[in-house]
């Protein structure tokens, strides 16, 4: 061979090497078993984090439809602001019919919220304590670190820990970067027969993904851990064989011998979790199948859309996930998963990009409810059918008022949109802002300057509980394990007598019964 052994096993590896990082493999492919009892549902449930890389701009998603209100929208976008008239109008529960509208590329996600099944949080964001407009002047009270930072405020989402300086952090997570589905994995691995890794990220923010005792699979957007082809025959011969080759070493304790039994551990896993996907897969009925794979079908003409296909994918994980292992699946209850969607930083001619990214969401979120709702109609899991949430994430929301680049800058709070057949949808979570900026400007009480930034009004904390709660993680120490400030907002809010709101632990009625 004209390459050794090490520059084979440099360059040849992709999602393989990945899983070569987990000691828990071997334990779940010998099928330990280590269930805990459930507590709620006894089926399978899976969240899945639909992350919007780069900041979306929530205030053109929700857009208030009273006179007044949509006025002062207007007043702040000129050029970017949505027509009236081309707005989807919603009636959310408890409000007057028609108040607000969606944009109108969300017209599945539109039709979900009408039917109950869609909601949306309204101004949440990383929060360190609840804050007002007078203590964010003073500086009295501690901000997320870095804010505006893309790279900081997407840290603060997927970790649910706005400012690590002033977290206290239970002495398991102290010197770890975790994320809080990777902490919620490992509060609800007990839940789980076996070792299999609880949380699966296909895209999105890997920081979200990291636990401190329980590893993420880390899975390419095709859904595949394999090594890599190139289409070349000879290319993958010449690649096995010196996979064999490395694989066949035992002389000693040498870095070759290492990788041999790693890469043999690696190969087993990723043959083991392809075999599952398939048997699960082709145990359904081949009617659902073919009206499964239907709705991933891009609409006609439309080319390079990145989030359908990592929801496919996550979908036939979820089949594997919910099938029992003696039906050929991997027998799981609980499992998170992460995809994204990136291309939401929009400063310059936003109004273009953003519709067609919002397109992309509403027709890949609007696929996957529906793929497991026909998985549910297909009578194959019985009494207990698999359930599953959508959220949404992304760093910030953007100014309200647009730039001269008939674009939007960074900002703070936003709204995230939540989807599953146990969401209480139909409703607005949370406080919307006042968007009078043009007669109150920096005054405004919910704006940190006359840009129209947000002071959120629920902390990334209160969302990211409400998920953990609804998966299992329902108990006090699990709480301040996986939410570790949350405690602690919690009783400066009510110390503070801010609104009902922020003084709970969860977003309340958000998802149904555990």
């Amino acid at each position: 061979m004209s390459f050794s052994r090490r520059q084979f096993l440099r360059g040849t590896s992709s999602g393989l090497g990945l899983l070569a990082a987990s000691s828990a493999l071997p334990r779940w492919l010998v099928g330990e078993a280590q269930a805990a009892s459930l507590g709620g549902y006894a089926g399978y449930r899976a969240a899945v984090c639909v992350f919007l890389l780069g900041g979306n701009d929530a205030n053109n998603v929700l857009v208030p439809l009273g006179s007044t209100p949509y006025s002062h929208y207007r007043a702040a976008r000129p050029n970017i602001g949505i027509p009236q008239g081309d707005l989807l109008p919603i009636s959310p529960e408890g409000l007057a019919a028609n108040a607000y509208g969606l944009h109108p590329s969300l017209q599945k996600v539109r039709a979900l919220f009408d039917q109950g099944r869609a909601a949306l949080v309204c101004n949440v964001g990383p929060l360190v304590l609840p804050m007002k407009k007078a203590e964010y002047t003073s500086g009295a009270t501690a901000r997320p670190d870095n804010l505006y930072s893309h790279s900081d405020q997407q840290d603060a989402w997927a970790s649910a820990i706005a400012n690590p300086s002033t977290a206290g952090l239970p002495l398991a997570l102290v010197g770890k970067a975790t994320g809080w589905g990777g902490r919620m994995a490992d509060m609800i691995h007990g839940l789980n027969a076996g070792e299999y890794p609880e949380v699966v990220s296909f895209g999105g923010k890997p920081l979200f993904a990291a636990g401190a005792s329980r590893q993420p699979m880390m899975v390419p957007a095709n859904g595949t851990l394999a090594f890599r082809e190139n289409g070349s025959a000879s290319f993958n011969a010449l690649q096995t064989e010196a996979l064999a080759e490395v694989l066949g070493i035992s002389n000693g304790v040498t870095l070759e011998a290492s990788y041999a039994g790693i890469f043999t551990q690696a190969k087993t896993f990723a043959l083991a979790r392809a075999e599952a996907r398939d048997a699960a897969w082709n145990a359904l009925p081949l009617q659902t199948r073919n009206a499964i794979d239907a709705l991933f079908i891009p609409p006609s003409g439309v080319t390079g859309w990145s989030l359908l296909p990592q929801l496919q994918n996550v979908l036939r994980d979820l089949v594997a996930g919910a099938t029992s292992a003696a039906g050929g699946g991997l027998g799981l209850r609980r499992q998170a998963f992460s995809v994204g969607l990136g291309g939401f930083d929009t400063h310059v001619g936003q109004l273009t990009t953003h519709e067609a990214l919002l397109a992309q969401l509403d027709s890949s979120l609007d696929a996957f409810h529906r793929a497991v709702a026909l998985l549910r109609e297909s009578g194959v899991f019985g009494a207990t059918p698999p359930q599953a949430t959508l959220f949404t994430m992304s760093d910030f929301s953007r100014t309200m008022v647009e730039n001269s680049d008939r674009g939007t800058d960074h900002a703070w709070g936003g709204h995230a949109i939540v989807i599953g057949e146990q969401v209480q949808g139909g409703r607005l979570y949370g406080t919307y802002p006042s968007l009078d900026l043009a007669a109150n400007g920096a005054n405004n009480p919910d704006t940190t300057d006359s840009r129209g930034r947000w002071i959120p009004t629920l902390s990334v904390d209160q969302y990211a509980y409400s998920l953990a709660y609804w998966l299992g993680a329902t108990a006090a120490t699990e709480r301040d394990y996986v939410c570790p400030n949350l405690a602690t907002y919690v009783a400066a809010a009510t110390a503070g007598g801010f609104p009902a709101a922020a003084r709970r632990y969860r977003i309340p009625s958000l998802l149904g019964a555990t």
